[in-house]
């Protein structure tokens, strides 16, 4: 009897050892040492740490982005100056590195160069409407213009023009293809075109940066 019990005792144990073990993973161990008269604690921690959030990239590149309707043709609705610079502004932002912010639709050349000269991240982005027909020497038809996007960039602080540019895509009128805007005062403009040109105006602004925006 007494040897049955002894025996029971110790398979007791036994599994007490086991179920006790994996309860031990994950805590804090605490070891103390003595050298020469000091008491160092150390205590460690086993398991697996939490993983940490890495902080969001800040922009590397700040744009302020202005649109010149002081010169707009008196057939252009002021909406395609609107469309274009929103646009723009929108496909400027996919860049990941890039922050972009409107500096309003009343902005000239000069008063771009002038705005640079006052910051010292941002550069400052001026974009202008011109007609084709115009530029080509070609009498302008209001039924048949089509215009195209000028783009200049200027560098903080100092003011200087570092690169400028025109868009390839023009800008077209409705009937000739394209989703199109309700009729408006003036001829309309296609919608599609709008939107194409603003977005090429934007990605040769970021080409000059050497950015890409990702599809």
């Amino acid at each position: 009897m007494l040897r049955t019990q002894r025996i029971l005792f110790l398979l007791l144990i036994a599994l007490t050892s086991f179920s006790l073990a994996p309860a031990q993973s994950g805590r804090r161990s605490t070891t103390t040492s003595t050298t020469n008269g000091t008491t160092t604690t150390t205590t460690s921690t086993s398991g697996t740490k939490p993983a940490e959030k890495k902080p969001a990239t800040a922009p590397s590149l700040q744009l302020l982005v202005g649109m010149n309707r002081a010169d707009a043709f008196t057939t252009t609705p002021y909406y395609v100056y609107d469309t274009v610079l929103e646009t723009c502004i929108r496909r400027l932002g996919e860049a990941e590195i890039v922050f972009a912010t409107a500096g309003g639709n009343s902005m000239s050349r000069a008063e771009a160069v002038k705005a640079a000269k006052q910051e010292t991240t941002r550069w400052v982005v001026s974009l202008e409407l011109r007609s084709f027909y115009a530029e080509s020497g070609r009498q302008i038809k209001p039924e048949q213009d089509e215009l195209y996007i000028d783009y200049t960039v200027i560098e903080p602080v100092t003011g200087k023009i570092k690169r400028s540019g025109r868009t390839q895509k023009h800008i077209y009128q409705n009937g000739r293809g394209g989703v199109t805007f309700p009729p408006q005062k003036g001829p309309g403009y296609s919608e599609y075109s709008i939107k194409q040109a603003a977005t090429e105006a934007a990605d040769r602004i970021l080409s000059g940066f050497d950015i890409k925006v990702r599809e």
